[in-house]
């Protein structure tokens, strides 16, 4: 009887095999677990770039990296910029800079090479100045590898290290896969913020279009009504006088205001469109030496028809030697206006308005004063007084409470101050400043 053949594993070559299984399953379960760690890393980075050193840094634990570059073909928009790679590099402490400029030289130049353009400029905090021109990676035991998404090449990464063998080969070709599909991700994400700040940098604007739109028609709305009543309240002196001969110069002086309050009108109307273009710039000025003697007449001879209803009396005392000032003259004549109109309003019937300006004691500026004989301003009402759309709530009629917020503005557009002085009972004093003009 034949004796059973033994198993052709019982031999040298059988007991080989399992040992080599056994490596491979090894090698696997640790190329696994060092991409597990490495996906772990990426998934709780905010961005590619700020985990790309502690990547390397996981990395030198398992291959002998000398020098890693990131190169990430996309902008802050999530936008392709593959002709602006951002850099980011890792080096060992201890290499000087010349070793990291070298490397930085091979990476750019691959990294052109591989994304088929002729050069790059680099950028990012350790980007150098400079382009590089397209060739392949000739330093010895340079690897660049691309970054492959679904939308092209991404970027690049390139790592320096001398005597890998094929299992390091393949761990780092792992590892540009892990940093293309984060990259991808980011992509998408960078886009995705970028769209939603835009939207809602359009929203903003358009909420400043509606803004401004709102305030020019509240602006003229105000303004303008001061030289309508200076116009209709002329047009009926112009019928009260008649037709007879000896009054034909008055007649002449109430037409000739009522083309001053159009020009004053028209003017405003141009000035506050030339604004709201200019969407919140400085407030455009024509500045020119002006002298505060016929500012302060045209101010008055447009306005006097409204304080003639009341009865009231307009004056105006200019002290000597007052020099003329550097002024916008339709913006300085619209502050005179809304001072003016406001004290008519204020002013019962009978009382007195005195425009008055003088030199202030530096000489560099001029002081013009509004002085009514109206009951004054309550002291808890004073420090609103100036407020957008503020109104006492004993002010008579219906305003919009803009006149002295324009005003304001005016006069500190000049580079002067508005300020008021006032008891109850006495009657207020609106006064500004205005630089003189230059000898």
């Amino acid at each position: 009887m034949k004796e059973p053949r033994r198993p052709a594993g019982n031999g040298p070559a059988f007991r080989r095999r399992p040992r080599r299984a056994w490596h491979k399953r090894g090698h696997g379960r640790r190329h696994q677990a060092r991409l597990h760690e490495l996906g772990q890393l990426l998934c709780g980075a905010d961005t590619l770039a700020s985990s790309f050193s502690a990547l390397v840094e996981r990395l030198t634990r398992w291959l002998p990296v000398r020098a890693a570059l990131l190169l990430e073909g996309v902008d802050a928009a999530g936008q392709p910029a593959l002709e602006r790679p951002c850099l980011s590099a890792w080096h060992p402490a201890g290499d000087g800079a010349s070793t990291l400029s070298r490397a930085v030289a091979h990476a750019a130049a691959a990294y052109a090479y591989l994304v088929g353009l002729e050069q790059v400029a680099l950028q990012g905090r350790d980007a150098p100045a400079g382009v590089f021109a397209a060739e392949p990676a000739v330093a010895p035991g340079a690897i660049t590898l691309p970054l492959v998404a679904k939308e092209g090449i991404l970027g690049a990464l390139h790592v320096e290290a001398v005597g890998l063998q094929e299992e390091g080969l393949s761990l780092l070709d792992a590892v540009a896969n892990l940093l293309a599909v984060a990259l991808a991700r980011e992509h998408v994400l960078r886009r995705e913020v970028w769209l939603r700040e835009r939207a809602e940098a359009l929203f903003l604007q358009a909420q400043e279009a509606v803004r401004w739109r709102d305030e020019l028609l509240t602006v003229v709305s105000h303004d303008i009504k001061t030289p309508l009543l200076a116009v209709r309240m002329n047009a009926e002196m112009i019928l009260k006088t008649g037709t007879a001969p000896e009054k034909e110069s008055r007649r002449r002086r109430y037409l000739e205001n009522i083309v001053l309050a159009e020009q004053q009108m028209s003017s405003l109307i141009g000035n506050l469109l030339d604004r709201a273009r200019l969407r919140g710039m400085p407030i455009p000025l024509a500045l020119q030496p002006h002298p505060v003697e016929d500012l302060l007449a045209q101010s008055l001879e447009v306005l006097r028809p409204l304080a003639l209803e009341k009865e009231q009396r307009l004056t105006v005392a200019l002290a000597p030697r007052t020099p003329p000032v550097r002024a916008d003259r339709e913006r300085v004549l619209q502050v005179l206006a809304n001072l003016v109109s406001n004290a008519i309003k204020f002013t019962p019937p009978g009382g007195t308005i005195v425009l008055s300006a003088r030199p202030e004691e530096a000489g560099a500026w001029v002081r013009i004063a509004v002085k009514d004989s109206g009951p004054g301003i309550p002291a808890e009402d004073a420090p609103h007084l100036f407020e957008r759309f503020w109104r006492a709530s004993h002010s008579p009629g219906r305003g919009t409470g803009l006149g002295l917020s324009i005003a304001w503005n005016l006069v500190a557009a000049h580079g002067g101050t508005l300020n008021v002085e006032s008891q109850e009972g006495q009657g207020s004093t609106f006064f500004f400043t205005l630089p003189v003009a230059s000898p």
